[in-house]
């Protein structure tokens, strides 16, 4: 399948392919670039705390979502889609939820399968391609992707899965890159992508919100809205991340709500079977 909804944020992106991205993925696991400590330990508890700390306080509103979602259904189903190294993933087991999720990157699953053994928690974690998932149609009550399917080689035959898997009625909770956002323009401006600390994604699409919901118009209900309005400091070096952290974030994140929210770096679609 041949993506036809949706931008690139660098040109070139479509001549990647799907085994660079689970090699980016596997060198630059997603939230170690948090880590400020010695490299030896991530993976230990004490990475596992700090970054966790930093999550929690940066991205608290990723949190409240989960509660809100895996109250719907107690004891339900949940496929995680792209778990890293399983913060989301944890939030939903001890919202109740049983627990499966799915990575390209084995470095990130392992750092996954400690995070659950961390907290005593029970999961089914497997190395799977979002493209292609292992499970059976009708399985899953909640299928959730923060910040993943907008990175794949085809996220059209992403969505296509998730909408496969999921059971009638049924909710997919899933978050991509904004077109409009702050960071993105901020990023297209400079010509350096904040999101990352160094090498940037093989794969990176941009969606307006009439696309998103073209994107999931096979769904039966479909709810756009923006998430990431607070500005938060990028892990890169140099001159303009520097004046970024230090004059940009501080002064956007003082700008009314009203201004920051039509501006969010991601868009959370809930689309329900």
């Amino acid at each position: 399948m041949s993506d036809t909804i949706g931008s690139y944020l660098w040109k070139g992106s479509d001549n990647r392919t799907l085994e660079e991205v689970r090699r980016y993925w596997t060198d630059n696991v997603n939230t170690t670039q948090f880590w400020k400590g010695d490299p030896r330990k991530i993976g230990s508890p004490e990475f596992f705390h700090v970054v966790g700390e930093f999550i929690r306080t940066n991205y608290e509103h990723r949190y409240r979502l989960i509660k809100s979602h895996a109250a719907k259904y107690p004891g339900g189903h949940l496929l995680e889609i792209g778990c890293g190294a399983g913060w989301e993933s944890v939030a939903w087991a001890q919202a109740g939820m049983n627990v499966s999720a799915v990575d390209l990157s084995p470095a990130a699953l392992e750092l996954a399968r400690k995070n659950f053994q961390l907290y005593g928690l029970e999961g089914d974690l497997r190395e799977a391609n979002a493209e292609d998932l292992p499970f059976e149609s009708n399985s899953f009550d909640i299928v959730a992707s923060f910040g993943v399917l907008h990175q794949t080689e085809s996220t059209q035959r992403a969505i296509s899965e998730v909408l496969r898997v999921l059971k009638p009625g049924g909710e997919a909770v899933i978050t991509l890159y904004y077109r409009y956002s702050w960071k993105i323009l901020l990023s297209k401006l400079s010509r350096i992508n904040f999101e990352f600390s160094h090498e940037d994604a093989p794969i990176t699409r941009l969606y307006t919100k009439k696309e998103l919901k073209q994107l999931f118009a096979d769904f039966n209900e479909v709810q756009v809205s923006l998430d990431y309005t607070k500005a938060t400091q990028t892990p890169r070096r140099g001159l303009l991340s520097g004046i970024f952290n230090y004059v940009f974030v501080p002064l956007y994140n003082i700008l009314p709500s009203f201004i920051r929210n039509q501006f969010g770096h991601a868009a959370i679609v809930v689309a329900v079977k």
